[in-house]
């Protein structure tokens, strides 16, 4: 028989029961799925379960819960009464006990390993087989071969973080050609297309798809428009094809300038030289016949080009023998142009200190920055440099930052603390050498180097994107209750680095079943101001400078003073020019072109522009018969006809050299720049610096040095003719 005060125990009991239950129910949901979608949320309530199946002595007493050690006895007291209770049950009334649940913290299920971050090795051979696959595919028409060794190109490049595969893009742009060539213009779009897919920095390959495109549909022009504008800013933006465009127009300059220099020179001898003669004559004895004086004077004027003087000394030598009989304009021309001459072996050299690349330092840190398939080689050089002690900060940076695009990590880390010592504190080598550490599963470190490059360069995105993948993976490893803050953390930095860049806002991270390091981190680029002072030219600008000089002027050491003794000399000339008329010399016949010496014709006046026949002439009346004032009459207008005949003639063989012949030494120098400049361009169309992988289009070059040579040569007939009409 049940007592009524044991049962109204028991009830009082079940009455307590009921709320803890409750509280179980609206426990905070936990943030795992956030984190990890792939775990399963462990349920810790069980709807079977009934508070009143359990016995009495395991059901705690939530209205009085024990503070302290000192309650114990409390809870004993309570237990012992709920043993009585129970054992006052009947039989019907009693269930089987459930085991006991241990006190303390509930043990969650372990979650899943975080997916680790892959860096594969790869060589460029294995780049190189597929591209073998390609070609043996396309020899014998398999086309699904083909196009599946293409589609592996383009992966292989991303996953390796190359920037450009040149020598691929070039076999595709040549056998887009050949296509082209063929009519298979659809084929020929889609190999130009994916040879630009695959070096997007590369021109030539920008020009292959404008053609291409230009052919599949001639009027549309903005489309091969703008691969013609991209391919043209690739060129004149990427150093290694820059340096050579520019070395190419410097030396087009330069020999130019020389032949200028030697084609007005040589002109204004020309035309002088008949009165340097005549005034040579009046320095020997009067026994030796003019003649004999002519070919004496020739022959000693000869002597330098005889000797192998150079041809500064030349043109120094031609420029002296006719200075006094040359105008003001004529004679600072002259000197300007032999002056720069003489500078040409300066000029030349410091032209090619500041256009060298290939094969400088430079070149193998641009190599290993872009990781294509010239890296290798690259690679053993920079390492080979770095052993004898003489690499430097951009080098071993390109160098461990292509090790790790390419799996070499603990290579790549070694090598960052190598550039660390060199330079420490730059934002880009602490995101890079965070990669490696990624790489390495070194989460940790990698993310105290990504904070310290936010903090050296607040600007540079790359780390604080790095930094939100590296919170996010590390979110996964921690227990609920701090899952949260880290999540927080990687949405902060993801949105400053989208803040930063904005492009970053499309970005997505790779899968976890492929998660690449070359994929999920950024890799921010060296600046080209960092390593292009590595381009050092000075050995090649010093063996210019000597071969050079040994043309110009032999057996003379090259320095300062020689590439300034010349322009000395010049200015001398120029003013030794204005002693004509205190020495007398002999001056131009304005009628007849015959010598005006006042040696020969004592009569004649100092400033006499007309020689001796002429003034009896036509200045003396009477004096001279009519049948002789007829003759030299003839004389005077077959000496007109002839001295325009020969200016055309000359304006029409070079242009400007019309203009010189007709006293306009100024325009007529510009125009023969100009024009020799254009004929140089267009006769060395193929450049005297080649730039690696081909070369642009030639129309490219013969276009616009034809135009060039076409207008300027028009542009001087016509100045010609309004200036002979205006005589």
């Amino acid at each position: 028989m049940i007592r009524l005060p044991h049962l109204a125990l028991v009830l009082w009991g079940l009455a307590f029961l009921a709320p803890g239950a409750a509280s179980a129910q609206i426990e905070a949901p936990s943030r795992l799925q956030e984190v990890d979608p792939g775990a399963v949320e462990p349920d810790l309530r069980d709807e079977s379960f009934d508070p009143r199946d359990q016995p009495i002595e395991d059901i705690p007493d939530e209205a009085d819960p024990p503070s302290s050690d000192d309650e114990a006895p409390a809870k004993g007291k309570k237990a012992g009464k709920g043993a009585k209770a129970a054992e006052a049950l009947p039989a019907s009334a009693k269930t089987p006990a459930p085991p006991p649940t241990p006190e303390g913290p509930v043990l969650l299920p372990s979650r899943p390993a975080v997916v680790p971050v892959l860096a594969p090795k790869l060589s460029d051979g294995e780049v190189l087989a597929v591209w073998d696959g390609w070609r043996q595919a396309r020899a014998t028409n398999d086309t699904a071969g083909a196009e599946a060794a293409l589609k592996a190109l383009v992966k292989l490049r991303a996953e390796v973080e190359a920037t450009d595969l040149e020598p691929i893009s070039v076999g595709l742009v040549r056998e887009s050609t050949v296509r082209r060539r063929a009519g298979d213009t659809a084929g020929a779009v889609r190999l130009a297309e994916l040879a630009v897919q695959l070096s997007p920095g590369l021109p030539y390959a920008h020009f292959s798809l404008a053609e291409a495109y230009a052919s599949a549909e001639p009027g549309n022009v903005a489309r091969y428009g703008d691969e013609a504008r991209a391919a043209f800013a690739h060129l004149f933006q990427d150093a290694r094809y820059r340096r050579p465009v520019l070395a190419d127009l410097g030396a087009l300059t330069l020999l130019a300038w020389a032949a200028t220099a030697a084609a007005l020179v040589g002109l204004f001898f020309l035309r002088r030289v008949r009165y340097a003669l005549h005034d040579f004559h009046h320095l020997l004895p009067r026994a030796v016949a003019r003649w004999q004086s002519s070919l004496l004077g020739l022959a000693l004027l000869a002597l330098p080009m005889a000797l192998g003087l150079g041809g500064v000394t030349v043109l120094l030598v031609l420029l002296g023998a006719v200075s006094l009989y040359l105008t003001r304009a004529e004679r600072v021309v002259a000197a300007v142009l032999v002056a720069g001459v003489g500078l040409l072996p300066l000029a030349a050299g410091q032209l090619a200190r500041v256009t060298a690349f290939a094969g400088t330092p430079a070149e193998d840190v641009y190599l290993l920055e872009r990781g294509g398939l010239s890296a290798e080689a690259a690679m053993a050089r920079v390492v080979a440099r770095l052993e004898s002690r003489a690499a430097t900060f951009a080098e071993l940076n390109a160098l461990a930052h292509y090790e790790t695009r390419r799996g070499l990590l603990e290579e790549a880390k070694a090598h960052y603390k190598a550039a660390s010592s060199l330079r420490g504190g730059d934002a880009r080598l602490l995101t890079r050498f965070g990669n490696a550490l990624v790489g390495l599963g070194d989460d940790e470190g990698a993310a105290q180097l990504y904070v310290q490059a936010t903090q050296a360069d607040p600007l540079l995105a790359a780390p604080h994107y790095n930094l939100a993948q590296v919170y996010r993976r590390r979110a996964k490893t921690l227990p609920d209750s701090e899952v949260g803050r880290e999540l927080d953390r990687a949405a902060t930095a993801i949105a400053s680095a989208q803040t930063l860049d904005h492009t970053l806002i499309a970005r997505e991270p790779p899968p976890d079943d492929h998660l690449l390091l070359n994929l999920l981190v950024l890799s921010p680029a060296m600046q080209e101001s960092e390593w292009l002072p590595l381009a050092d030219g000075t050995e090649a600008g010093r063996r210019v400078e000597a071969q050079l000089g040994r043309w110009l002027l032999p057996g003379v050491a090259p320095g300062p003073v020689a590439w300034a003794l010349p322009a000395v000399l010049a200015a001398l000339l120029a003013a030794w020019g204005l002693a004509a008329s205190r020495l007398r010399a002999a001056k131009v016949c304005e009628r007849c072109g015959r010598a005006v010496c006042v040696r020969c014709d004592p009569e004649l006046g100092v400033g006499s522009l007309q020689c001796g026949q002429c003034v009896n002439v036509f200045s003396r009346k009477g004096l001279v018969p009519q049948q002789l004032r007829n003759r030299k009459q003839g004389q005077v207008e077959r000496h007109q006809a002839w001295v325009g005949r020969l200016t055309y003639a000359l304006g029409a063989v070079l242009s400007g050299a019309g203009h010189v012949a007709s006293g306009v030494p100024v325009s007529g120098a510009l125009y023969a720049f100009f024009f020799l400049f254009a004929l140089a361009a267009t006769l060395l169309h193929h450049g005297l610096v080649r730039a690696p992988y081909g070369d642009a289009p030639l129309y490219l070059k013969l276009v616009p040095a034809v135009l060039l040579l076409v207008c300027v040569h028009l542009l001087s007939l016509l100045g010609l003719r309004r200036l002979r009409r205006g005589e």
